[in-house]
């Protein structure tokens, strides 16, 4: 006789010995769990008493949210009992009492954000948020107590099934209400048309691209639409290897942002529009230049004209060592709903004086001594003036 023929046997009498000694014990036991010898069912066991199989590994005990593999790593598959959610679809409302689960498929680089509305959950505590795959943590946010619903926003690693825990740091009773959301994309040109973006779903976002080589000069215009006050907008533009360039927000209490940068790396760009809260509505984005030109001491004033909202301008004059200059900025026909700066810079990158433009001040003048060499007067509205500008270079007796 076998090992495991003889053991099968020792099990049987065991087992029979137990229930005969002990009254009809197996018969009373919810088959939840299965004991086996060599593969064979011996008898049906009580709910929560783990799967053993002769010469196997020991299991812990098995999670009711998850299954696991013998040998084999954790599981992403759930209960068909647990929630799923698609992109853009109904949200799931969870009991969040200790511990919710909600599930979701996603393919890889998608990009996605999972929203969590607090429904009838109380507030004693903050809740986390968090996306798993497999064992591995993809992203995680959290439910402040102050605020009503969180985002996380995360790009899927891989093609493959994920899930959702939301989980109250102390004991709470109440419901949240689990969303999925994904993502718009378009295209912007430099120096072209605004672009409208509709946020149609709470927590979507938007990412614009846009080609540019390195080394440009150019601003990021955001104009509110139809989104309202309560709004706050995240706006980031990234490198095509995906480092940030610049980030800013659309806030509360304005109708538009505008963000000033320089790319760093030739190729395609792109530019994240993220609302911070459950609102929805639209708003445009657009990228204006520079305008650039050049000044003479001495000479005739120069006219400078900013066509576009949110454009800068550029303009440079040589100095020889040791001169003693004045510039003299003027507004013509600058509308001016707020400040416009003036910046001076040596031809080492320096400051050398700065000074703003109001409707109160329509003047700035900056007396300065030079070095040799290129200097840049940058003139950058911070409104969305447009409209002409007068400057003039002379020599201090």
């Amino acid at each position: 006789m076998s090992l495991f023929s003889a053991f099968g046997v020792l099990a049987t009498v065991v087992l029979t010995g137990l229930n005969s000694a002990g009254g009809p014990l197996l018969d009373a036991m919810t088959p939840a769990a299965q004991l086996r010898v060599g593969g064979r069912l011996l008898a049906a066991v009580a709910p929560n008493v783990e799967q053993f199989t002769v010469g196997g590994p020991l299991f812990g005990p098995v999670p009711t949210r998850e299954r696991l593999t013998a040998g084999g790593p954790r599981s992403s598959a759930v209960a068909p009992g647990i929630e799923r959610l698609t992109v853009g679809g109904p949200g799931a409302l969870v009991d969040a009492d200790r511990l919710a689960i909600v599930r979701f498929d996603a393919t890889a680089g998608q990009r996605l954000t999972v929203l969590a509305e607090r429904r009838t959950l109380t507030a004693a505590d903050n809740t986390d948020v968090i996306i798993r795959r497999i064992d591995e943590k993809v992203a995680e946010g959290t439910l402040l107590t102050t605020w009503s619903a969180a985002s996380v926003d995360f790009t899927a690693p891989a093609t493959a099934g994920y899930i959702i825990e939301v989980k109250p740091r102390v004991a709470e009773h109440g419901t949240v209400l689990v969303s999925l959301r994904g993502s718009t994309s378009g295209t912007l040109v430099p120096g072209g048309p605004p672009r409208k973006v509709t946020i149609g779903k709470a927590g979507e976002r938007a990412f614009l691209t846009f080609p540019s080589p390195a080394g440009r000069k150019l601003t990021l215009v955001a104009r509110r639409g139809t989104l309202p006050r309560q709004e706050y907008t995240d706006l980031k533009v990234t490198t095509p290897a995906g480092e940030t360039e610049v980030l800013g927000a659309l806030g509360e209490d304005s109708d538009f942002r505008t963000l000033n940068f320089d790319t760093t790396a030739g190729g395609v760009h792109t530019i994240e529009v993220n609302p911070d809260t459950t609102h929805t509505g639209t708003l445009t984005v657009q990228l204006v230049g520079t305008v650039s030109a050049r000044l003479t001491a001495g000479a005739p004033p120069s006219r400078v004209t900013l066509a576009r909202a949110g454009e800068r301008a550029y303009v440079t004059f040589r100095a020889k060592e040791a001169e003693q200059l004045r510039l003299t900025v003027r507004r013509g026909s600058l509308t001016t709903t707020g400040q416009t700066w003036v910046q001076l810079q040596t031809p080492l990158g320096l400051d050398a004086g700065s000074g703003t433009l109001t409707a109160e001040r329509p003047t700035a003048s900056l007396a300065f001594s030079t070095s040799a060499g290129l200097y840049t007067i940058e003139i950058d509205p911070e409104g969305m003036d447009t409209g002409t500008l007068l400057l003039d270079l002379r020599r201090i007796p």
